[in-house]
């Protein structure tokens, strides 16, 4: 394994790079995490197929690499993974030839050339999950195929978790802002957001609070019919937090999807079940 730190979209950027082969698997991780949750799991795939190479950024604001200067959306985190796997796999990895980078140089002067385009395998778990349904319909010429486990972009009327969020979000500005309030901000901070049962919007500082409500108030289904490349889903039975009916309805509007579930697992399917996890997405790779 090789860690690596570049410069993407303007931010310090940590990855991880693990395998040797020729075809390149971007995975994005889920939220509250880092790419050091999915090591054993990139591990197993390359341990027992050579062909593939896994490239695993911590996305902005998670893990080790720097937090974006302004309330990212998701398509901010879409523009990033294409710049993440122009920057980081193509050009730093070798995947992409000299050719290809000076064609890139000309279509940016507006010369009209078109590079060849890249073929990925873009991995999402949960938020990752999310991005990448975002980035497949919208550049499906740059992908192999598409991964997604535990995948977040369903929208259900709110959770009564979710409610909590909100509704401490607009209370704590509320109160936060009393004068009286004011020198006591950070302890009461603290204190409202440990009242949420969201653990992962609790330990979260307020930019990313901001892009976690966001990324939960955008319904990607829509988008679903759009994805137009091989679609594996793999989804554990026991997901509480994106649970299997969401595998089911992206099976039915993803055209040739398939949907694989892992009996017993949860949410962390992906890294839980890592020889399971690997047995699924090498038989959809050999078929």
């Amino acid at each position: 394994m090789k860690e690596r730190q570049i410069q993407i979209s303007g931010l310090r950027v940590c990855s991880k790079i693990i395998g040797e082969g020729k075809t390149p698997v971007v995975l994005l991780h889920g939220w509250g995490v880092s790419s050091d949750r999915y090591i054993a799991t990139a591990e197993e795939i390359s341990k027992r197929d050579d062909r593939f190479v896994f490239y695993i950024p911590d996305l902005p604001g998670f893990g080790r690499s720097q937090e974006p200067d302004a309330d990212w959306k998701l398509d901010d985190y879409v523009d990033f993974t294409r710049a993440f796997i122009e920057t980081a796999v193509l050009r730093e990895g070798g995947f992409e030839s000299a050719g290809a980078i000076l064609e890139r140089s000309r279509e940016a002067d507006g010369s009209g050339y078109k590079r060849e385009n890249p073929q990925v395998i873009l991995l999402g778990h949960s938020f990752g999950g999310r991005v990448a349904i975002k980035y497949a319909a919208r550049y499906p010429e740059n992908l192999r195929s598409l991964v997604l486990t535990g995948a977040a972009g369903i929208k259900h009327p709110l959770s009564f978790k979710q409610k909590i969020i909100f509704s401490l979000s607009r209370a704590g500005k509320v109160i936060l802002s009393l004068p009286v309030v004011d020198k006591l901000e950070k302890p009461a901070q603290r204190l409202l957001y440990r009242l949420s049962p969201d653990k992962d919007y609790g330990r979260a500082d307020q930019r990313m609070k901001a892009v976690m409500r966001s990324a939960l108030a955008e319904d990607l289904t829509p988008l679903l019919e759009e994805i137009r490349v091989p679609t594996l889903l793999i989804w554990g039975r026991e997901d509480r937090s994106t649970p299997l009916c969401d595998g089911e309805l992206m099976q039915r509007e993803i055209v040739g999807s398939e949907l694989h579930v892992i009996d017993g697992a949860n949410h962390g399917a992906v890294y839980r079940e890592a020889g399971k996890f690997a047995d699924l997405f090498l038989g959809s790779q050999n078929s």
